[in-house]
Parts: structure tokens; C-alpha cells; sequence
């Protein structure tokens, strides 16, 4: 939060440099104005998390302890962490509709029967590959909270779908679980309607559909290759998901498109990416891969 008072102060100093009119000043000195707040809440919870007294805030803040008390209580600050993350870094998440469970979550002896299972919203598949990483990383709410310098409630908010981060903090969570952020850049765009980039060397887009699968996978709560082939109705053996899941096949489209609806993903959101890296392939004046690329699996012509 410092580094953001410096940040804003700084376009302040640039601004009156610049001479910019009145309204732009004023609106620039009102940014920092706010962050100074949420910044000394913060300050202020940091020290009553180490113990300090009321009094001993009070007297720092040469305010009574009954003011700070009142001014920088538990509740109030969690909910001025809320408003500002809110404003800073998420919103919330728009398209929730029902929260189906994913074909992973289907009990062992129910595993025939893959199309009796809905999908579920873009935001709840992040939500859930956040979650997974979160329990793999042995990480407690309060944790990841004063890593992030976010609410705990806040957290539970991102964690369980109620709140969209943004891609800063969706890569800030995926660095401190440990994880790979590109893993969840097909679950992010699909979450917030986004599309995806423009054109990437074929190694890029390689990795790029790869690494969206492997999300995807985290998402499901990484269903074994066994398990995807029962979901796919064979559609997808073992093998073909093992491959894909290790970044070893690029497979044909119908392959591909009944692994992710195996995974409880929309195929749509997967399609530009499958296309990139055919098109990359496709129109390279070397089509040779570089060495430890994976193998694509090229469609035949149609007669």
C-alpha cells in the first residue's frame, strides 16, 4: 500500500508539472487522501494482530482509545479492505447461474453416467482452481490474507466465487500457491468474457492451450486419465488425457473438445487457443517444431 501512495504521489508531482487544471489536481489529491485511510487501517490492524492496546493506538494516532476504537474497529476495517479491493483489484462476479457439479466430483460408482452432470459458471471453475491450489499449498485464509494485504473475508469472497479477481491478483494468488498463472488464463477470460490474444509463435500457443487444460484439470480437482476416459464415454482414452495433461499431444479437435467437456469446461473457451496453435503451425515458413515440442495432430483434408 505504501508503494501505491508513492505511485499516486508521483502522478501528483506530474500533473503539477505539467500544470494540469484544477479538477485533475484536486481528483489526483483525493486518490491519495483515500489510500492514506486504507493505509493506516491497515497500519492499525497490523499492530492490534501483534497486540498492541487500544490506548497504545490511541496515543499514536493522538486520538482517544475510544475513537480509534470506533474509527478502526475489526468490522469496519474488513469492510473498508472489502470496498477498496473491490474498487482496486475485483469485482463482482456476474455470471453466477446455477453451481452444477463438475464431472469430477461425481462418486466413483457413478461415473457411467458422465451426461447426468451439469458444467459449471466460468467464475466457479476459477474459483475452484484457486481453492485447489489453496489446499495444496497448506495456506490459511489469515495467511493469504496478510501476504495480500486483503480482508480475510475478501479472500473467502475470491476462493468461493463471489468475487472476480483481477489478473494481478489472480496471478499474485497463483504465485503464492506455487502455481503457474498461465494455468489459469482461459479460466480467468472465461470468467470475465474475455477473448484471447492475438497470434503467438507455436511454441507460445502450445503452452498456452496446454497450461489452459491443466486449469481446467485443477479446476475439476484432477480427476485421474482413467476417470476422464469413464466421464468422455471413451471418447477420450486414458492415454490421449495423459498425453494432453503432460504437454506431450496437441490432439484433434473432437478429441480435445470431449476432454474439456469431461472436465466440466466449455469447449468454446478452448477453441481459439486449439486454432492458434493450428494456424501458427500451419502458416510458419519452417514448420519443423523445435526439439521437445509437442506432437500435433494435424486434421486431414476433406476430399
Amino acid at each position: 500500500m505504501a508503494a501505491e501512495v508513492r505511485r499516486l504521489a508521483q502522478q501528483l508531482l506530474d500533473s503539477e508539472v505539467r500544470q494540469e487544471e484544477l479538477a485533475t489536481l484536486l481528483a489526483r489529491a483525493d486518490a491519495i487522501r483515500r489510500e492514506l485511510e486504507i493505509y493506516t487501517a491497515a497500519a492499525v490492524q497490523d499492530a492490534r494482530h501483534r497486540g498492541e492496546k487500544w490506548e497504545a493506538v490511541g496515543k499514536a494516532a493522538h486520538v482517544a482509545p475510544e475513537t480509534a476504537r470506533a474509527r478502526w474497529g475489526p468490522e469496519r476495517v474488513a469492510r473498508m479492505m472489502d470496498l477498496h479491493a473491490n474498487d482496486k483489484r475485483a469485482a463482482p462476479a456476474r455470471w453466477r447461474g446455477p453451481q452444477l457439479a463438475r464431472l469430477a466430483d461425481v462418486p466413483e460408482e457413478a461415473a457411467g453416467a458422465p451426461n447426468t452432470v451439469g458444467v459449471a459458471s466460468p467464475a466457479g471453475q476459477l474459483a475452484s482452481a484457486l481453492e485447489q491450489l489453496q489446499a495444496a499449498s497448506g495456506l490459511t485464509i489469515r495467511e493469504i490474507a496478510d501476504r495480500t494485504m486483503l480482508s480475510p473475508s475478501f479472500i473467502s469472497r475470491v476462493l468461493s466465487g463471489d468475487r472476480l479477481p483481477t489478473w494481478d491478483l489472480t496471478c499474485s494468488l497463483a504465485v503464492l500457491f506455487g502455481a503457474d498463472p498461465a494455468e489459469l488464463r482461459v479460466l480467468f477470460e472465461a470468467a470475465h468474457g474475455m477473448t484471447v490474444h492475438g497470434r503467438q509463435p507455436v511454441a507460445v500457443s502450445i503452452e498456452q492451450l496446454h497450461a489452459a487444460v491443466r486449469g481446467l484439470h485443477r479446476a475439476a480437482k484432477s480427476p485421474s486419465p482413467e476417470r476422464i476416459e469413464q466421464y468422455s464415454r471413451k471418447a477420450v482414452t486414458a492415454l490421449q488425457a495423459r498425453r494432453v495433461l503432460s504437454g506431450i499431444d496437441v490432439p484433434e479437435w473432437e478429441v480435445l473438445a470431449a476432454l474439456v467437456c469431461a472436465l466440466g469446461g466449455r469447449p468454446h473457451d478452448f477453441k481459439p487457443l486449439w486454432e492458434a496453435v493450428h494456424y501458427t503451425f500451419l502458416m510458419c515458413d519452417d514448420p519443423r517444431l523445435p526439439e521437445g515440442t509437442a506432437h500435433i495432430a494435424v486434421p486431414e483434408e476433406e476430399p
